[in-house]
């Protein structure tokens, strides 16, 4: 996997990392760390409809938009210039 994910990628593989103990489910929450999965930044392509709670080196305006207005969260990263 390349350093850089997209929304829309982020939303597919949500499911198989909770599946894959790669990511928690904390409440209706999911709660994953793309560092650890070799992501260091997370662009707005695509959308989302799960709550992500998402660690991240570096996110884009339109992915910490779109995160949070399906009831997610950015943890440690600051939004993209």
């Amino acid at each position: 996997m390349g350093g850089t994910l997209n929304l829309y990628q982020l939303s597919e593989l949500v499911d198989d990392l909770v599946a894959e103990k790669k990511a928690q489910l904390v409440g209706d929450k999911v709660v994953v760390d793309l560092g650890q999965l070799g992501f260091r930044k997370l662009l707005g392509v695509g959308s989302i409809t799960r709550s992500v709670q998402v660690k991240v080196e570096a996110c884009s305006e339109g992915a910490a938009k779109k995160l949070k207005e399906a009831g997610g969260e950015l943890v440690n990263s600051a939004p993209a210039k």
